[in-house]
């Protein structure tokens, strides 16, 4: 009788002692799970991003050169030559939002007078 008397009074105090747990997640991170299953379905897929246009024109030295120049003073940014006929263009930059490429596109505009900001499509970033 006292083994069953005890049983019960560990079980309605296991009942009476419930815990409530509250699950959060941060912002943003729907889009973030969409974007990374969207990427893992299609590999290949593009979104609509932003490029800086540092140089258009028609020799490939000075489009090489202007690379060179921006790789040296902001080596943490995307660049690259594109033939797109009859020029040569430099881009930099490989930015989602808008706001994020004013951000460079303010940093460089005095040392690269060309540069306009071009909306592209742009290929997702690789997964680690």
């Amino acid at each position: 009788m006292k083994k069953l008397f005890i049983f019960a009074a560990i079980l309605s105090a296991s009942y009476s002692a419930q815990a409530q747990i509250k699950v959060s997640k941060p912002a943003g991170l729907d889009g973030l799970i969409a974007s990374r299953t969207a990427q893992k379905k299609h590999p290949n897929a593009e979104t609509k991003g932003y490029h800086i246009l540092i140089f258009n024109g028609d020799s490939r030295s000075k489009a090489e050169a202007m690379k060179a120049r921006f790789d040296a003073e902001y080596p943490g940014y995307f660049s690259e030559v594109v033939w797109d006929e009859p020029n040569f263009k430099v881009y930099v930059g490989l930015f989602i939002t808008k706001y994020e490429c004013l951000k460079l596109y303010e940093e460089i505009k005095g040392k690269f007078q060309t540069a306009i900001i071009v909306s592209a499509k742009i290929a997702y970033q690789k997964l680690d």
